[in-house]
């Protein structure tokens, strides 16, 4: 069973659904449409184009070539990206576990972006088991890097309304758990995100 607090399964996750789309802004929104529709963000005439099946093709090898090689040599900004693309399937098809495994390197270096998608995915279980203490965890450390800002208010509103569902026990355990990541991460209190990596902007989120 998911650890989703109260185990209610999907009649559970449709009133947390509810709740975000009555209360979320708008990013909240738009990336929990970009995690379950990702065929929807590709052309409607996609499947029916050699040519765009061609450019597909040719921005996967781009992704690969230019991103895969910086992410293992341990670029937080590359990782980054490089899980986004397997999210959105640029790299044809979507696989939620590599987006899951690329994110985490990302967000174990301490950026916030990484950390909030990392998040999502645990809350949908996406590519990982789902658990609302990692969400709520990840979203934690994600607004403290994040600092002051729409993107900060942001991860606290989505982290408060998973609290909502999360038994006292369950929450205290994800308030560890985000310290213990603040401390493996060596956090000193910056908040800025690594500084960008040159590479294509259209992987940028």
């Amino acid at each position: 069973m998911a650890e989703n607090g109260l185990g209610y399964g999907a009649r559970h996750d449709r009133a947390l659904a509810r709740r975000l789309r009555a209360a979320a802004p708008a990013f909240v929104c738009a990336l929990a449409f970009l995690l379950t529709v990702p065929n929807a963000l590709r052309p409607a005439h996609a499947e029916f184009d050699d040519g765009a099946v061609t450019d597909r093709l040719d921005e996967k090898a781009e992704i690969f070539r230019r991103w895969v090689p910086l992410a293992l040599r341990g670029d937080a900004l590359a990782q980054f990206r490089l899980g986004r693309a397997y999210v959105t399937g640029r790299t044809e098809p979507e696989d939620f576990v590599e987006a899951a495994r690329w994110l985490r390197k990302a967000a174990e270096q301490g950026l916030p972006r990484a950390q909030s998608d990392l998040a999502v995915l645990y809350q949908k279980g996406l590519g990982v088991r789902q658990s609302y203490v990692e969400a709520y965890a990840w979203l934690d450390v994600a607004a403290e890097r994040f600092g002051l800002g729409r993107r900060r208010d942001q991860a606290l509103e989505l982290r408060d309304m998973l609290a909502a569902f999360m038994t006292p026990a369950q929450r205290d355990r994800a308030r560890a758990l985000a310290a213990e990541r603040r401390r493996a991460m060596g956090l000193t209190g910056e908040r800025a995100e690594p500084a960008p990596s040159p590479g294509p902007g259209k992987l940028d989120p």
